[in-house]
């Protein structure tokens, strides 16, 4: 970001060394109990004139100032790449949900909110062994936060950062920035803003909220053919890179689907058999399990009871309902047996010989009464293998997302 000159200057007022007002670095509040959506990090910029003196380097006992240091005007990508990465650290090290490297930051297309910096001010001044043999940097940046949910920014603030370390070292820049995020992130006003965010609308749930399945539903009940009154609890969901299927939990309109299906996505439409289109947005994702919770737009859903996957026997008859290959296959079914329960990758999934295809991934499989088994994931299936399909048990979906059972209704 900063560039040396070798250009001396005459001793005199302006070659004097600047008084800085140290900023405390306080303790970033931790917010891991609030389960607040990912994170990623924008950009990292500088509103900096370039060429503008921002301090020196000085030596002797008088402290007299032998070159300035310039603002280089735009952020290089080696210092913005850095500056992402500690941001990154710093908000990961403060119970946020952030991607779990930087290349995956590059991408944010899983992020509800976009954090961005832009440096405002620095003083940056190194002394000599004579002058004390130390480097010292004081950085301003004014951070907003931007929720793509709403498209809006929903904080902006200020947060100053100081370092200062042994020797002559440009690290000092690196230090006082990371002071500066800690700083902001200890801001309750920051937390304040992000709950107002989530509570607001329907895609963030924080702990407060919490998310209810039903053990039993009397519309299947007392349904005739319960295998075709839990599809009308199923829909498709149409993404650029293809399509996949879901399924309604509750009246309330929340859902449950694969991660890879609506990856590097945050809203898109639920479509349904009978052409009707719902706007839906992601509330959370745990990609370890290939698991993702959405919510529909408005209530009064037909949907689906979840059942105790764990007192499944083999040989059981169960259905898959999703939307095969093209969208014109929605809602379609296919029979077969539980053929086997494994862990893979430490998730428990319920192996299954009725077909699975493509776009079936995050659909329901469903017990002949119609309560919800497991999640169809095609990504657990090898690419050339018949009779052979997996669904992730409906158990790993209610742990990862805290759902709560209601009495049966």
């Amino acid at each position: 970001t900063f560039l040396l000159s070798s250009s001396l200057l005459l001793v005199g007022c302006a070659s004097s060394v600047i008084s800085i007002q140290v900023p405390e670095t306080a303790q970033p509040i931790n917010v891991s109990t609030y389960g607040f959506p990912e994170f990623a990090v924008s950009k990292i910029t500088s509103s900096l004139a370039p060429g503008s003196v921002i301090g020196g380097h000085f030596d002797g006992l008088a402290k007299v100032k032998q070159l300035n240091y310039y603002a280089q005007g735009a952020v290089s990508e080696q210092w913005e790449s850095q500056y992402k990465s500690i941001t990154n650290d710093e908000l990961s090290n403060a119970g946020y949900n952030v991607p779990s490297s930087l290349f995956e930051s590059e991408q944010s297309g899983d992020a509800r909110f976009l954090i961005a910096g832009t440096i405002v001010n620095s003083v940056l001044q190194s002394f000599g062994p004579l002058a004390g043999n130390y480097t010292e940097d004081l950085v301003e940046i004014r951070w907003e936060i931007f929720d793509r949910q709403d498209r809006k920014t929903i904080y902006q603030t200020i947060s100053r950062g100081y370092a200062r370390i042994d020797g002559v070292s440009i690290e000092a820049s690196s230090v006082a920035f990371r002071n500066c995020v800690r700083n902001l992130l200890s801001d309750p006003s920051l937390v304040a803003a992000l709950k107002n965010a989530v509570s607001a609308g329907s895609f963030g749930t924080g702990p407060e909220t919490e998310v209810n399945f039903f053990e039993g539903n009397d519309s299947i009940k007392s349904s005739a053919n319960k295998v075709a009154e839990a599809a009308k609890a199923v829909f498709a969901i149409k993404t650029e890179d293809g399509h996949g299927s879901g399924f309604i939990i509750n009246p309330d309109g929340y859902a449950i689907t694969n991660y890879h299906v609506i990856q590097g996505q945050n809203f898109f439409d639920a479509i349904f058999t009978d052409g009707k289109t719902i706007k839906v947005n992601v509330v959370r994702i745990d990609r370890a399990k290939d698991l993702a919770l959405l919510k529909l737009t408005g209530k009064g859903y037909p949907y689906l009871a979840l059942a105790d996957s764990q007192a499944l026997t083999l040989g059981q008859d169960v259905y898959a309902i999703g939307t095969p290959v093209s969208l014109g296959l929605s809602e379609t079914v296919s029979k077969g047996v539980v053929s086997g329960i494994r862990k893979l990758e430490n998730v428990t999934v319920i192996q299954t010989d009725a077909s699975v295809n493509p776009g079936n991934s995050g659909g329901p499989l469903i017990t002949p009464d119609g309560r919800v088994i497991g999640i169809v994931s095609l990504k657990l299936v090898e690419e050339g293998v018949e009779g052979l399909g997996f669904a992730i048990s409906i158990q790993e979906a209610i742990k990862a997302f805290k759902l709560a059972p209601l009495s049966k209704k």
